[in-house]
């Protein structure tokens, strides 16, 4: 079904008020059967609808982006596709520097090749495209850049964010969002897209243990919030190679999850074990084992915390 179809139904129940069949019918200038077909569609995809006698209603209100309230905040354009397959791919495909954002992603992709999918309306989601003057080998920490500027924004908003290298953000134990990097370029110029999923309500679609924005603070998610992690997002990319490694350590250091933890690494086949150690001017995890100290790259790599 197009987004032009579902979506006015949506935004008839952003607020989560209850709304009769008929009146959404006559809003939307369709029949109560039309008004049926797009909630059993919503619902499909994860909406959560509650229906009887006297009509719909969700079972919590939802954040719908505004992208021309958003676009008076940020410095970037701003575009919304309300259904995508991936942001990030749209974005890496476009090669423009623009912030992508939808409702809902029917592919959308985390890390190592996961699927990462959410209800419209339950989370954030967007990608940002940009162009730096400098190669790829110049960038292998900039992710870890990115989450240290969001974990910033939100602790702003009274939300205890920790980074969990290299690009998950976590409150207490639990996950609350996820960023996907992706980078096409030669040792000269380089395209960089980052995607960024915020978890606004309580969502599935991700392998781990879940926290969400109205789980964690009472705050209410608005369009201005929105575009303070746009910008924050922007300036992670932009300044990032006028950062020294060592400024970049102490951002780090100063939002970590895992510092002085002990952890698991899997790589590959290959497992290790000891206690995190901060990162190197890299980016990469140090971890002290048995052995001394080892240094991990960022990429196919999963940390799970003991």
């Amino acid at each position: 079904m197009k987004s032009s179809t579902w979506l006015p139904v949506l935004e008839q129940l952003a607020k989560g008020e209850l709304i009769s069949g008929s009146h959404l019918g006559a809003n939307l200038s369709v029949s109560r059967a039309a008004v049926w077909q797009r909630v059993e569609y919503l619902k499909s995809i994860g909406v959560d609808i509650q229906a009887s006698d006297l009509g719909y209603r969700l079972s919590h209100a939802v954040y719908l982006p505004d992208p021309a309230t958003i676009q008076d905040h940020v410095g970037i354009e701003v575009d919304l596709s309300p259904e995508v397959c991936s942001t990030n791919t749209l974005v890496l495909e476009s090669r423009a520097e623009r912030c992508l954002m939808t409702l809902y992603q029917n592919q959308g992709r985390g890390r190592r090749g996961r699927r990462w999918i959410a209800a419209p309306g339950d989370a954030l989601m967007f990608s940002v495209g940009a162009w730096l003057d400098c190669g790829i080998q110049d960038l292998a920490g900039l992710s870890i850049e990115v989450g240290v500027a969001i974990c910033q924004v939100l602790n702003g908003l009274g939300v205890n964010a920790c980074l969990k290298w290299p690009n998950d953000l976590w409150v207490d134990e639990r996950k609350l969002a996820g960023l996907l990097m992706e980078l096409q370029g030669d040792q000269d110029r380089t395209f960089v897209v980052i995607g960024l999923g915020l978890n606004l309500w309580p969502t599935s679609g991700v392998n781990a243990s879940t926290t969400s924005m109205v789980e964690a603070s009472n705050h209410v998610w608005t369009d201005q919030d929105t575009g303070s992690l746009i910008n924050a997002l922007c300036s992670a990319i932009n300044n990032y190679p006028r950062r020294t490694p060592q400024d970049r350590i102490e951002r780090y250091n100063a939002v970590s999850l895992l510092n002085g933890r002990e952890i698991n690494v899997i790589a590959g086949s290959t497992q290790i074990s000891g206690i995190a150690h901060g990162i190197d001017e890299f980016g990469r995890l140090c971890v002290l084992t048995h052995a001394g100290a080892e240094y991990v790259s960022a990429g196919d790599v999963s940390v799970r915390p003991r």
